[in-house]
């Protein structure tokens, strides 16, 4: 995928999820002591059978709610 400058770019679903991985990935590996709960999200997102109907679930949710949660807040 091809992002400009701004970050504006259209991301397939599953490219969206490795990038919602990465994102967890580079918080617990920033925090000295991550909480347990982010932990164990990581651990969820890359392990568990269920977390690919549940990020689709997650995606249909926030095509539903676009102005659910501001991005650039």
């Amino acid at each position: 995928m091809e992002m400009g400058v701004d970050g504006s770019g259209v991301l397939t679903v599953e490219e969206a999820f490795r990038a919602a991985v990465r994102m967890v990935e580079q918080y617990v590996d920033l925090e000295e002591r991550p909480d347990e709960a982010l932990v164990l999200l990581l651990q969820y997102m890359e392990s568990d059978p269920a977390r690919w109907t549940d990020w689709l679930e997650a995606v249909r949710w926030g095509l539903a709610n676009a102005d659910a949660v501001d991005p650039h807040a």
